[in-house]
């Protein structure tokens, strides 16, 4: 016999508890088990195509009509979820991406990096921002990404320093409220793409780690992940097989 399911306690956070609650009612869940462990994992695709029923969800957090300009933008990059075959995608894919010079890609390639090493060094991680700044090319091909090697010992430095740190650097930034970590899963179901949730999330770290930084404030704090999120937009993936070199893939249009 099964033992009987503990039930979900609220957060100990009136404004936590009130998004959860507002995200269950924009999908149809009235009871507490909104406060379930990953019960929002897919809650975006919910909204697919056009993103309708999400008005109201983030509003009443500081930068909520910034998230939702965000959000209004995914939906409309990615757009239809039906497959071609039949069936719906399980994630956001832009499937008719706009073409892109790559020129353009090679440009937002660097300035994507350079920034993403300018945030390491901000939140402690010399080692890090010095990997990412001993890149000395970016490669732009075209056609479909070969896949990262799985094991470990088949990945180069370069590739670890991508997964293991530069996946994670919104982590170390101190937030005072929990809902940054308690969206991070919901939003990185949208793509399984840590920079395009890290895109998405932004406003909500933005004035945080400008308050933890000397003489910087939030009009000046350039935001890192833009850069990559233009290219997704453009769907262009990247891949990490050398140590000073990065592989950019546009797709065949």
């Amino acid at each position: 016999m099964q033992p009987p399911a503990v039930p979900a306690v609220p957060p100990d956070h009136p404004g936590l508890e009130a998004l959860l609650r507002r995200m269950g009612e924009a999908v149809g869940i009235m009871d507490d088990t909104v406060f379930e462990n990953d019960k929002f994992l897919g809650f975006f695709q919910s909204f697919r195509p056009d993103g309708r029923g999400l008005d109201g969800v983030f509003d009443e957090l500081d930068c909520g009509p910034e998230l939702g300009q965000r959000l209004e933008r995914l939906f409309e990059i990615a757009g239809d979820d039906r497959r071609p075959q039949g069936g719906r995608d399980a994630f956001f894919l832009v499937r008719s991406p706009e073409p892109i010079d790559p020129a353009v890609v090679e440009s937002k390639a660097v300035e994507w990096t350079e920034r993403m090493a300018e945030l390491a060094d901000k939140l402690g991680d010399p080692e890090a921002a010095g990997r990412l700044r001993s890149i000395t090319k970016h490669r732009v091909l075209e056609g479909i990404a070969p896949k990262h090697p799985r094991q470990d010992h088949e990945k180069t430095e370069l590739l670890k320093t991508f997964q293991n740190v530069v996946e994670q650097l919104v982590t170390r930034i101190s937030t005072p409220e929990p809902f940054a970590e308690s969206l991070r899963a919901p939003f990185y179901f949208i793509s399984c793409d840590a920079g395009v949730r890290d895109h998405l999330m932004w406003p909500l770290y933005r004035d945080h780690l400008a308050a933890s930084l000397v003489g910087v404030d939030q009009g000046e704090l350039e935001e890192p992940f833009q850069p990559y999120f233009d290219l997704w937009s453009h769907g262009v993936k990247f891949r990490v097989y050398q140590e000073n070199q990065v592989d950019w893939y546009m797709p065949r249009l």
